[in-house]
């Protein structure tokens, strides 16, 4: 098979009328971001595969990746410029669209823009997406050069990421965590499709995982819906939704007062576990130097954790120091776990005391604590047992804690980024054997916990400023642990800015892929914010629901169609855990942008140039890609979208492997050692079981926003994680008897694929793909029937409409919906009217949303009647 271009594609040039060649790249359909070969005939793409050379998916390739001709070939696609001619703005107004060159685009863009930026550039609002579009840093070096602190993932974060990420950079230096697959004995997945479904190094788990499976590595798997990764476990324990921190402590309970099962060494020299905690829930602090105290058994005294000679560290007991009496956090933490049981999780949870109970008995048994392994001659700890966790069980208010508990689980018994264990992927790297570049290894800071290594911006989570008055719309300043704001599209928007004197307002947004729209929650909500906006510009492949909003529409290139030297970004998120290679790929264009489509790269470098400020986003550039000398960008001098991805490339693997190697072959991979995979033992951080700062954050927001009006309830500020209920589990209102939640359909990509043919009909395959899953006999009990249609409303009123699938297969209190459909606009013609829009169900505001880290509660109390009882369907909710 071959894997080059002829040696105008390797230029940078096509010439493609009588080709016939297989072309690496990188997929974009999902953010999985696949290594592909593409093959092209005559100038047609006619077939995508799996690239074997590559890491990055090992060769495998899903549906979504084969099918992206025919998001190339789309005939809906936005090929020219488009300006708004109709005044008016709303949901199913013509927009007028007039056809206009990029010239004409771009002169009144950049004249918004210049506007904006001399009278205050954070009148800039910037959101983006990753999904399809060649992003990388080049927004967030757009966003800097411009002045914009307000810039966001739509969607992304308040769904899926911001507790995750949050806890998975703080917790293991990644942006991830999944099982090691290659050694794990007993895995138990918490809302996670880890291998079983789209997402982080998808096409590459699947394969680990499955082969985890036929070695014998048994896997609990925790959901209220018995979905991808429940139908190919060992056991399915359904959960009311938004409780899984309540089975996880009751599980860590089992292990620490009931078994005594507890990795000593682990947490007195790899955690904050031996730092003594006084009664105000502080560190007790070293007056001479201010670091924090621990009980130095062997000495019988407090010594600072960083002390020379220190002896053993005391985990248990209770000392007096500075005049308080004071204890070890790991036993606040014994005690806290204490109050959760069994007994106490089982009526939250809906799972037997028995069943909780004997999950907490297993892992304890198979963790190992105290064994050892030899891999590739180095002798490390084995902790075959890990809990993982993602958007399912993080995706509510209590999003926080909920991963939290679960990832405690990994860390009392040192099952964290050890052989077998929980790992964070790829948290360390050497980098190349030739550069030592990239290279990511996280270190100490303030009280001995860990930093994360560079790759993680703009998502570090540690260390943070502590709260201070808001400047940016999205009021991260007051809540320095949350990653995305939801103020950037919540009901509460203006008001909070009133409250906290905000001197300004959004007045130009560019939108870069996003259907924040459909993506967010309540297309109501969402709507209103966007109209309050002046002057919107979307940089897309279709016209979407947001386009109907938008002044102008720009049309991207599709990744088949663009260059890029960081496709997999960070690079770290895309490649499996585990050893391995280290693999880094590109994209290149399989065909030259079609019509006057435009990488979006190109078209920022472009208005950059417009506004005279080239000269710093090339040092904003310089910054976010780690340019490293002689390959800095200069001063003011122009660079195309590739010429910039010619010096990424160059400065991280040296002149000989620039673009054109790559662009020739495509990765480039050396292979990975112990102490990059299994890094725990080798680096010397501590991470914190016991959260002291997240009391000090609170303490210091809350005097910020009570007097404002800004209410933070204390419970969700203490350092011991602790169930906390949803705004669903406290409706009283017995009519509101069902608990909403949606599920990501394997075969699609968030709302984005929805319009791709091929994944319509492989997803109408299973005739329920976009149906409302509900348990059998609780239809039954109602009288409901397979097939019919009905309606979910909320207490607030919002409600969307959809057909019945009855099934086992879900929580008997719940209903599964696949998202994110119900597209209405015309400008997608195959997604349009498919499945339910669950997003319609969902608040968007701070009473509805994490006061720590702004994760938004993706659950809804609902209502079910049938459809004939009141009425036709509403826009865009229907399905087929």
């Amino acid at each position: 098979m071959a894997s080059t271009a002829d040696s105008a594609a390797r230029e940078g040039v096509l010439d493609s009328s009588h080709d016939d060649v297989w072309i690496p790249t990188a997929c974009s359909m999902c953010y999985g971001t696949c290594s592909i070969l593409a093959h092209r005939v005559n100038g047609v793409v006619t077939k995508i595969e799996g690239n074997p050379a590559s890491e990055i998916g090992k060769g495998r390739l899903c549906a979504k990746g084969i099918s992206g001709i025919m998001t190339l070939y789309d005939p809906n696609r936005v090929n020219v410029p488009l300006r708004r001619t109709n005044p008016k703005k709303g949901v199913g107004v013509d927009p007028g669209w007039q056809e206009i060159t990029w010239d004409e685009a771009l002169d009144e863009i950049a004249a918004r823009l210049r506007k904006v930026r001399a009278e205050d550039p954070r009148k800039l609002f910037v959101q983006r997406t990753t999904t399809n579009m060649t992003i990388g840093p080049t927004t967030h070096a757009f966003c800097h050069a411009f002045g914009t602190p307000n810039s966001w993932s739509a969607g992304g974060g308040l769904h899926c990421g911001n507790g995750a990420h949050l806890i998975s950079g703080i917790m293991h230096a990644s942006w991830s965590i999944v099982p090691d697959f290659e050694h794990c004995q007993y895995a138990v997945y918490f809302g996670a499709s880890k291998g079983h479904a789209a997402g982080h190094a998808s096409c590459s788990n699947m394969g680990l995982a499955a082969d985890a499976r036929v070695r014998g590595m048994k896997m609990v798997v925790v959901d209220p819906m018995c979905n991808f990764a429940a139908a190919k476990a060992n056991e399915w324990v359904p959960i009311r939704v938004g409780t899984d921190a309540a089975l996880a402590l009751a599980m860590a309970h089992v292990l620490v007062n009931e078994l005594g099962i507890w990795d000593a060494p682990y947490l007195a020299s790899k955690t904050n576990a031996p730092y003594l905690i006084g009664p105000d829930k502080l560190y007790v602090r070293d007056k001479e130097t201010n670091e924090p105290l621990v009980w130095d058994a062997g000495a019988g005294k407090a010594r600072p954790y960083n002390a020379e000679g220190l002896g053993q560290l005391a985990l248990e007991g209770s000392y007096a120091v500075n005049g308080v009496r004071c204890r070890p956090a790991f036993a606040c933490l014994k005690e806290h776990l204490a109050r959760h049981t069994p007994e106490w999780a089982a009526p939250m949870t809906t799972i037997p005391a028995a069943t909780i109970r004997r999950l907490g008995q297993e892992f304890g048994r198979e963790a190992r604590v105290g064994s050892t392994i030899v891999i590739d001659g180095v002798r490390l700890p084995y902790r075959p047992v890990a809990a993982i966790a993602f958007r399912g069980s993080e995706g509510h208010r209590n999003a926080v804690y909920n991963f939290l508990a679960v990832d405690l689980l990994n860390h009392l018994v040192g099952a964290a980024d050890v052989v077998g264990g929980c790992l964070g992927f790829n948290p360390v790297c050497h980098g190349h054997p030739e550069t030592k570049r990239p290279a990511y290894v996280p270190y100490a800071g303030p009280d001995g916990l860990m930093v994360t290594g560079t790759w993680m911006v703009p998502h570090l989570p540690y260390p943070f400023e502590y709260p201070r008055m808001p400047k940016s719309m999205g009021f991260n300043e007051l809540f320095p642990l949350g990653m995305h704001s939801l103020l950037m599209a919540s009901g509460d928007q203006e008001d909070l800015w009133r409250r906290f004197d905000l001197p300004y307002r959004p007045e130009v947004m560019i939108n870069i892929g996003c259907n924040s729209v459909m993506s967010v929650g309540n297309s109501e909500t969402v709507i209103n914010t966007i109209l309050r906006i002046p002057f919107v510009v979307s940089i897309d492949l279709f016209k979407t629901e947001l386009s109907e909003l938008a002044d102008i529409v720009l049309p991207d290139t599709s990744y088949l169609e663009a260059v890029d030297s960081k496709p997999n970004y960070p690079f770290i998120f895309n490649l499996p855990g585990g050893m391995g290679d280290w693999t880094w790929a590109i994209r290149q264009p399989i065909v030259e942008p079609l019509a006057e489509r435009r990488q979006m790269n190109d078209v920022l470098l472009e208005i950059a140039d417009r506004l005279e400020m080239r000269e710093e986003m090339n040092m904003a550039l310089n910054a976010m890609l780690k340019l490293q000398p002689p390959f800095h960008l200069k001063g003011q001098q122009r660079y195309t979208f590739a010429e910039v991805c010619d010096h990424h490339l160059k400065s991280n693997f040296g002149p000989e492997h620039d673009l054109a190697w790559f662009k020739e072959h495509g990765v480039l991979s050396w292979p990975k050692k112990p102490q990059e995979v299994y890094w725990r033992p080798f680096v010397e951080v501590r991470v914190p079981i016991y959260w002291e700062y997240l009391k000090r954050v609170g303490d210091q927001a809350r005097a910020l926003a009570e007097p404002r009006g800004l209410h933070l309830p204390e419970e969700y500020y203490d350092p011991l994680p602790t169930w906390l209920p949803c705004t669903s589990h406290t409706c009283s209102d017995a009519q509101f008897d069902l608990y909403a939640f949606y599920y990501r359909d394997t075969i699609h990509t968030n709302s984005f694929t929805m319009e791709n043919p091929w994944l319509d009909e492989a997803a109408q395959l299973d005739p329920n793909s976009y149906y409302i899953a509900m348990n059998a006999e609780t239809g039954a009990r109602k009288g409901l029937r397979d097939g019919e249609e009905v309606w979910l409303e909320t207490v607030k009123g919002r409600r969307v409409r959809g057909r019945l699938h009855l099934t086992q297969a879900v929580h008997p209190e719940c209903l599964g919906i696949g998202a994110c459909a119900g597209h209405w606009s015309d400008g997608q013609p195959i997604a349009k009217g498919k499945g339910v829009f669950f997003n319609e169900l969902l608040e968007v505001d701070m009473n509805h949303a994490s006061p720590v880290n702004f994760n938004l509660d993706l659950c809804a109390k609902v209502k079910m009647t049938r459809v004939e009882e009141n009425g036709s369907a509403s826009q865009g909710s229907v399905a087929p």
